[in-house]
C-alpha cells in the first residue's frame, strides 16, 4: 500500500500537548517520555504554538532562562504553518517540512489532529520531491 497522505501517516498516533503557561521542564519531560521531538501548544482548544526541542535550547537554555520557572508560551514558535490531514504528502514537502520547518501541525477541521515531523515523510518521497525541485530549478535558470 502506498502512502499518500498525512492521515496515513499519522495513523492513531497520539497528540502531545501542552498548554502556554506549563514550566519548561514539565514540557521537556513529557517530551523525553515519549520520545518526542515537539509538541503543540494549546490554550483551551486553540492551537497557539509549538515547542521543539530546539526551541528549549536556543530560546531557553542559551538564554540562560531558568527551566524550572520559564513557560511554553515564553519560548514557544507562534507564527505557525499548518497541514490539512488529508493533504497529499506533495503538499506537505511543498509547505516547506524540512526546509523551512522540522514540525508542522496537523489540522482536521478547526482542532489540532497531529503533528508532522519531517522524519515521518517516507524517504522515497523526500527524494522525489528534492529531484522534482532540483529539476524546476534548472528549467527556471536555462537548462533541460
Amino acid at each position: 500500500m502506498t502512502i499518500s497522505t498525512i492521515r496515513e501517516i499519522l495513523g492513531e498516533r497520539p497528540l502531545h500537548s501542552v498548554a502556554p503557561g506549563d514550566l519548561l521542564a514539565d514540557a521537556a519531560r513529557l517530551m523525553a517520555e515519549h520520545e518526542v521531538g515537539a509538541v503543540v501548544v494549546i490554550e483551551g482548544e486553540k492551537l497557539v504554538g509549538i515547542l521543539s526541542e530546539r526551541d528549549i535550547v536556543f530560546r531557553g537554555v542559551a538564554r540562560d532562562l531558568p527551566v524550572a520557572s520559564t513557560t511554553a508560551a515564553d519560548i514557544m514558535s507562534r507564527d505557525l504553518t499548518t497541514v490539512a490531514i488529508d493533504d497529499a504528502i506533495s503538499d506537505t514537502l511543498a509547505a516547506k517540512l524540512g526546509d523551512a520547518f522540522r514540525h508542522l501541525p496537523v489540522m482536521d477541521g478547526g482542532r489540532v489532529a497531529g503533528l508532522l515531523s519531517f522524519r515521518d515523510i517516507p524517504a522515497e518521497y523526500q527524494m522525489m520531491f528534492e529531484r522534482f525541485r532540483e529539476m524546476s530549478s534548472a528549467k527556471a535558470d536555462g537548462g533541460a
